[in-house]
C-alpha cells in the first residue's frame, strides 16, 4: 500500500472518530449507581434534544445532556471524559459535517438506538456523500451515559473501495502551491509524465486557494473509486497543461 493511501485511510479512520456519532460507556457502571428510575420517555427527549442542539452546532447545549464520567468509543479507539467529548464534538462541529436521524427505535427503558445519516464535506471530495451509523444511547438520570456506534457495513465498504483508487502520484502544499512529491512507477501519472516537482494549479477545476479547507482537502481529491477520472491542470515549468488521469486501484 503507498504511503499516500495509507495516509487517507487513516485520515478518513480519523474523521471518522470526529465526525460521527460516539458511544459513551462507563465501566463496570450499575443501576445501583443511578439516584432514578429509566424512564423511556426521559431517555428519548434527552437523546433528542442533545442531537438536535448538536447538529445545530450548539456545542454548549449539546453537551449540557452529557454525563461527566462519559467514556466515548467507536470502533476506532476510546476516549474518556466529557471535556475531551466536547473537544472532539467541537472539531466535527467545526468541519461543518452534517447528521441526519433516519429511524429511532426503543431498546429499553434506559436505551435508545438512532440510525444516523452522515455528510462530511471531506468525504465528499472523495465521492463518499454519506456515512449511516446505527448508535446506541443510555440515558441515566437525565444524563447520556453511554453511546454506542456502529458502522453499517454498506458505508465502511464504501470507504474501503475509494480509498484504494488512486492516479498513482502524491502531493503536498509547499509555499502556497501543490507539489508532486511522489509519482508511483507503471502509475496512470508516471505514464502522463507528471514528475516529482510538478506544481498542480488545480485538480478537477478548483486552484488550492479556492479549497476551503487548505491542505486537508488534497488527499481527498486525489483518491477515488478505481476507474473514475481526475483532471488535473499541472506547471512542469516548462509548459502549462491539462491531463486526465484514470485511478487504478491500489493493493495492500
Amino acid at each position: 500500500m503507498n504511503k499516500n493511501t495509507g495516509k487517507v485511510r487513516w485520515l478518513f479512520q480519523a474523521i471518522l472518530v470526529l465526525s460521527l456519532v460516539f458511544s459513551l460507556i462507563l465501566a463496570g457502571c450499575t443501576s445501583s449507581k443511578y439516584k432514578t428510575k429509566p424512564d423511556y420517555n426521559v431517555t428519548e427527549q434527552v437523546t433528542l434534544s442533545f442531537m438536535d442542539a448538536y447538529m445545530q452546532g450548539d456545542l454548549a447545549k449539546a453537551m449540557e445532556h452529557v454525563a461527566e464520567e462519559c467514556v466515548i468509543s467507536t470502533d476506532s479507539g476510546q476516549m474518556k471524559g466529557k471535556a475531551a467529548i466536547s473537544e472532539m464534538l467541537k472539531i466535527n462541529i467545526e468541519k461543518e459535517n452534517k447528521m441526519e436521524i433516519a429511524e429511532k427505535r426503543k431498546v429499553d427503558n434506559s436505551k435508545i438506538s438512532l440510525t444516523i445519516i452522515n455528510r462530511i464535506p471531506l468525504f465528499q471530495l472523495a465521492g463518499v456523500d454519506m456515512v449511516k451509523t446505527l448508535e446506541k444511547f443510555e440515558v441515566q438520570d437525565g444524563k447520556i451515559v453511554e453511546w454506542e456506534i456502529k458502522h453499517l457495513k454498506e458505508s465502511v465498504d464504501l470507504i474501503e473501495k475509494v480509498s484504494s483508487g488512486t492516479t498513482g502520484l502524491e502531493a503536498e502544499v509547499k509555499d502556497g502551491k501543490i507539489v508532486v512529491t511522489k509519482v508511483l512507477p507503471q502509475s496512470p501519472a508516471a505514464f502522463e509524465d507528471i514528475r516529482v516537482g510538478d506544481i498542480i494549479l488545480e485538480i478537477n477545476g478548483t486552484k488550492f486557494e479556492d479549497m476551503k479547507y487548505g491542505a486537508e482537502e488534497i488527499p481527498y481529491r486525489l483518491i477515488g473509486e478505481p476507474g473514475s477520472v481526475a483532471q488535473f491542470k499541472i506547471d512542469n515549468g516548462t509548459e502549462i497543461f491539462d491531463v486526465k488521469l484514470k485511478r487504478i486501484k491500489v493493493n495492500n
